[in-house]
């Protein structure tokens, strides 16, 4: 499995061609009309959604003279912003565009009310999906379930993501798909708070309402070059990806702050599987 991805490499596309435009004094409407296209082909372009042609890249290349190792490099990057990830290959996956960008993710820093679908074991994530989509085909859980398992993946590189998860309480009491799958949950987690690349924090119920009691989960992207600006994903938002993402990165670290060190979370864990 590789963690190059094509969504990454077009956000990147789209923030140097955009960066080439501004440069030239040019709004995104004045360039679209001297290469005699729609504005919102230059804006879809700029933003990175959908494969970039190679066409429309050189053209923005050749207006503004863009010559030697420079151009070389973009339109490398836009044969790399071109091919399909493994992720592609299911029909099924409404979130595609997260899983592009979560595949090439340095760090990710979540909250959630459940378990992080990179934690979750085989049997909870079929009850997950058979729960929280009523009516979903087999063919769709199936896809869903086969997706999840291999965004596992990017716990197993050589060089892994880190995560930084903070669960609600929540998380852990609700037996989703039954006492058995819940329990092998739970253990799950407490195999992979032993790995380096993973920390884990609990905001129990005792410690009352917290600063993400009205906001909801959230997953912060965060990523290896300069130029990839991080990503907040709201999933329960209309426009799932958000711009501020400073506010989103203060309010983790409060969430943290007001959460239990690691070894009182694996306590919590414990007692929780002992109760089951």
């Amino acid at each position: 499995m590789t963690t190059a991805s094509p969504v990454v490499r077009r956000r990147r596309l789209g923030q140097e061609l955009k960066q080439l435009r501004e440069g030239a004094k040019l709004t995104g409407a004045e360039l679209a009309r001297r290469l005699k296209w729609s504005p919102s082909k230059m804006s879809r372009l700029e933003a990175g959604r959908g494969a970039p042609a190679v066409a429309d890249v050189t053209a923005i290349l050749d207006h503004f003279e863009v010559a030697g190792e420079r151009r070389d490099e973009l339109l490398k990057l836009t044969r790399e912003a071109r091919k399909k990830g493994w992720w592609q290959l299911y029909s099924n996956i409404p979130y595609s565009t997260y899983i592009g960008l979560e595949a090439e993710a340095k760090t990710i820093l979540t909250y959630q009310t459940i378990v992080p679908g990179l934690f979750q074991t085989s049997r909870y994530t079929e009850a997950v999906n058979r729960s929280t989509v009523p009516g979903m085909t087999d063919d769709a859980a199936e896809q869903r379930h086969d997706v999840r398992m291999q965004r596992q993946e990017l716990l197993n590189l050589a060089n892994p993501v880190q995560v930084r998860a903070v669960l609600d309480e929540a998380a852990l009491t609700r037996v989703v798909g039954g006492p058995e799958v819940m329990k092998e949950q739970l253990g799950r987690l407490l195999e992979l708070s032993e790995r380096p690349n993973i920390l884990l924090q609990v905001i129990p119920f005792s410690n009352g309402a917290h600063p993400a009691t009205m906001v909801g989960p959230f997953v912060i992207l965060q990523f290896e070059h300069q130029e990839d600006a991080d990503v907040v994903y709201v999933e329960s938002s209309s426009d799932p990806y958000v711009r501020d993402t400073a506010s989103y990165e203060l309010l983790f670290d409060n969430l943290r702050a007001n959460a239990v060190s690691v070894t009182e979370t694996l306590a919590i864990i414990k007692n929780r599987m002992s109760e089951l």
